[in-house]
C-alpha cells in the first residue's frame, strides 16, 4: 500500500507543470519556514513571558511573605520582652485590700508607660494585659478584667489551646465591633511563686487592615490572588470572592516552587509558604488565563502577520514563476524543433539570468554540433590506439617468462642448479601473481604463491625460515582474491622474524573453515609488536603510512572490505618479545577454477 501511494505520489509530482512545481519550491521554502519560525519565536516568547511572570511572581510572593511575617514576628516579640517584666506579675498578684490607692495608679502608669514604649519602638498597634484582681483601672484601655471576657469566643479557644495563641478577626466575631479587626498573640503568665497558678493573660494586638494591605500589594496578573490561612480557614485575602473557591485546592505549605492546581475558576499555579512563628500558611495562586493572556494576544499578531506576508510572497511568486516558465517554455518549443530533424532551429537569448545563459548555451550547443561530432570521431581513433597499447602491455609478461626461462636453460647448461631453481621458483611466483588478469583465484593457488615466495626467501637467507602448513582438507577449493596471504607472510618474515637478534624463527600457516567462513592464520615467533603498532598497522581509523609494512597490511584489508564487507578482513594479535598472530576471514563461497584448470 505504501509503495502504491508513493508511486502514485510521483506521477502527481511529475504530471504538474514548471509553474505549479515553483510555487510549491516557493512555498515550501518561504511560508513554512516563516510558519515555523514563527511558531518557534511564540513558543520561546511564550516560554519568556511563563518565566518573567513567574520571576515576578515570586519575588511579589517573597516580598509579601516577607512583610506578613514582619507584622507577625512583632508579636511573640513583644511578649517575649513583658513576659520578662516583673512589673506584670507584681500588678497582676497583688491584692486590692492590702494595696493603697496611691500604689495601685503608680503600678498603672508604670505599665502603661511600658505598653506605650513598646507600642512605639515595635511597631505593634496595642497592648492588654487581662487581670483576675478587682482593681479600679481594670477598666482602662490597657489593663482589662478577666471578668469581662469570660464566655468570649476566643477565651473558650485560648483555654483549650495552650500556654500561647494565635486569633483572627474572624475569632473575635462575638466581641463588638471596634474589637473584631486585630490579629492577636495571647500569651498565659503564671505566679512566680504559684508556677501552676494561671496569673493573667497577655495580649498583643496588630490591626487587621495593616495585614490585609501587605497581603493584597503584591498580586502580579490581574486575577492572581494572596491568601493567609489558618489551616483550612482564609484569614484574608487579595480577593476574597476568589479565596473561598481556592482554599481547598491550594499545595500543602513547603512544597518547592509553583504546583498546578485545579481549582472550580479553571487551572492555576500556586505556591505556599508558612510562616515561622504563628503556623499559618501564606498562599499564592495565578490563574493560567492569567499567565498566558499576554502570549495569547501576541500569537494573534504573530498569526496576522504571517498570513500578510505568506500572501504576498503567494503573489510575488506567481509572478516570478510567470517570468520563468515563459522563456522555458520558448526555449522547450524549440527543442522540440530540432527534435523533429530542424537542426537549424534556433532561440533568441533573453536576459542575463540562469535561463538567458540556458538559451544562449543551447544555441551555441546547436552551432557546434558538427565539431562535436568530429571530435568524437578523434575520441574513438584515440580509443583503439589505447587498445592496441593494452595488448601491447598483455605481451611484456610473456617476455618475462621467456626472460626467466631463458635464464633457467642457462643455469641448467652451466651446471648452476641454485640459479635454476630460484628462476624457476621466481617464474612460477610471477605467474601465480598474474593469474591471467584474474582477481579472484582458488586458495590452493594462493598458498601455492605463498610457498614460493617462502621458499625464494629461504634461498636469498639459508633457509632461516622454517615453516609449518596446516591446510584442512577441501578447503583449497574455496576462492579468495589474489595476494592477500603474501604480503602477510612477508611481514612476519621482515619484521618478525629478522628482527630477532638470531635471525631465524618459525612460521605457522592454518586453513580452515569455521562455520560459513574460510580462516587463514599466520603465527610467527618474532619480536612481536606494541600496542602502539598494532594500532598503527591493523585499525582502521588509522594512517600507516609512516609504519612498517603498515601500507601492504591496510591494502590488503581494504581490498577485503571492499570484496566481502566490514565483517571480513584481517585480526592481529601481537605481544613483544612473544610473536603476531594475523587471522584473514573471509566467506567460504563456492569454488574456482584454478590456473592449472583453465
Amino acid at each position: 500500500m505504501k509503495n502504491k501511494l508513493r508511486a502514485a505520489g510521483r506521477t502527481l509530482l511529475l504530471d504538474v507543470g514548471l509553474r505549479g512545481k515553483l510555487l510549491c519550491i516557493f512555498f515550501l521554502l518561504l511560508v513554512l519556514p516563516l510558519g515555523a519560525f514563527t511558531l518557534y519565536a511564540f513558543h520561546r516568547i511564550n516560554t519568556v513571558i511563563e518565566e518573567q511572570t513567574f520571576s515576578a511572581a515570586e519575588k511579589a510572593f517573597e516580598d509579601t511573605h516577607t512583610a506578613v511575617e514582619d507584622l507577625l514576628a512583632r508579636l511573640p516579640q513583644v511578649t517575649d520582652i513583658l513576659t520578662m517584666d516583673p512589673a506584670l506579675y507584681t500588678l497582676a498578684a497583688s491584692d486590692p485590700e492590702s494595696t493603697t490607692y496611691i500604689q495601685r495608679l503608680n503600678d498603672r502608669d508604670r505599665i502603661s508607660t511600658t505598653f506605650d514604649y513598646l507600642r512605639s519602638m515595635s511597631g505593634v498597634d496595642r497592648i492588654r494585659l487581662y487581670v483576675s484582681n478587682d482593681y479600679l483601672y481594670t477598666n482602662s484601655a490597657d489593663i482589662v478584667s478577666l471578668a469581662s471576657v469570660e464566655g468570649s469566643a476566643w477565651m473558650d479557644a485560648f483555654r483549650d489551646g495552650g500556654v500561647a495563641c494565635w486569633f483572627g478577626p474572624a475569632d473575635f466575631a462575638d466581641e463588638p465591633e471596634g474589637e473584631r479587626e486585630w490579629y492577636s498573640l495571647m500569651r498565659l503568665l503564671y505566679d512566680p511563686s504559684h508556677v501552676q497558678q494561671p496569673l493573667a493573660i497577655l495580649r498583643v494586638d496588630i490591626a487587621a487592615d495593616r495585614v490585609s494591605a501587605a497581603v493584597s500589594r503584591s498580586t502580579t496578573t490581574r486575577n492572581g490572588t494572596v491568601l493567609l490561612l489558618d489551616g483550612g480557614r482564609v484569614l484574608t485575602a487579595s480577593d476574597p470572592d476568589r479565596a473561598a473557591q481556592l482554599s481547598g485546592s491550594l499545595p500543602a505549605a513547603g512544597a518547592p516552587g509553583w504546583a498546578e492546581v485545579d481549582t472550580p475558576q479553571g487551572p492555576c499555579r500556586a505556591q505556599t509558604v508558612a510562616l515561622e512563628n504563628c503556623g499559618w500558611t501564606l498562599a499564592a495562586a495565578l490563574p493560567r488565563d492569567d499567565i498566558f493572556r499576554t502570549s495569547r494576544e501576541l500569537r494573534l499578531e504573530m498569526l496576522a502577520v504571517v498570513a500578510l506576508l505568506a500572501a504576498a510572497a503567494c503573489f510575488l511568486a506567481y509572478r516570478l514563476s510567470q517570468s520563468i516558465t515563459r522563456r522555458l517554455y520558448l526555449l522547450n518549443d524549440t527543442m522540440h524543433a530540432v527534435e523533429r530533424g530542424d537542426v537549424s532551429a534556433r532561440v533568441e537569448p533573453q536576459g542575463r539570468d540562469e535561463i538567458g545563459q540556458l538559451m544562449r548555451s543551447f544555441s551555441n550547443m546547436m552551432g557546434r554540433i558538427d565539431t562535436l561530432m568530429d571530435e568524437k570521431l578523434e575520441q574513438g581513433q584515440q580509443i583503439k590506439a589505447l587498445e592496441l597499447k593494452a595488448l601491447q602491455a598483455q605481451i611484456n609478461p610473456h617476455f618475462l617468462y621467456n626472460s626467466l626461462d631463458l635464464i633457467n636453460c642457462t643455469a641448467i647448461t652451466r651446471n648452476v642448479p641454485e640459479i635454476s631453481r630460484m628462476v624457476n621458483a621466481l617464474a612460477r611466483f610471477y605467474r601465480l601473481s598474474l593469474s591471467r588478469g584474474r582477481e579472484v583465484i582458488p586458495l590452493a593457488d594462493e598458498l601455492r604463491h605463498a610457498r614460493l615466495y617462502v621458499e625464494i626467501q629461504n634461498m636469498r637467507f639459508e633457509d632461516r625460515v622454517q615453516v609449518e602448513w596446516e591446510v584442512e582438507p577441501g578447503v583449497e577449493a574455496c576462492p579468495i582474491i589474489k595476494i592477500v596471504l603474501q604480503p602477510i607472510i612477508e611481514n612476519a618474515i621482515i619484521h618478525g622474524i629478522f628482527e630477532r637478534p638470531d635471525k631465524t624463527g618459525r612460521l605457522r600457516i592454518a586453513a580452515f573453515r569455521q562455520g560459513a567462513d574460510l580462516v587463514i592464520t599466520v603465527e610467527d615467533d618474532g619480536v612481536g609488536m606494541d600496542a602502539e603498532t598494532l594500532r598503527a598497522n591493523f585499525s582502521a581509523d588509522a594512517s600507516s603510512a609512516n609504519t612498517k609494512g603498515g601500507y601492504g597490511v591496510r591494502n590488503i584489508n581494504e581490498r577485503l572490505h571492499l570484496a566481502y564487507g566490514p565483517g571480513y578482513g584481517l585480526f592481529c594479535e601481537s605481544e613483544p618479545g612473544r610473536g603476531t598472530r594475523v587471522t584473514i576471514r573471509v566467506p567460504a563461497a563456492d569454488t574456482a577454477p584454478s590456473d592449472d584448470e583453465r
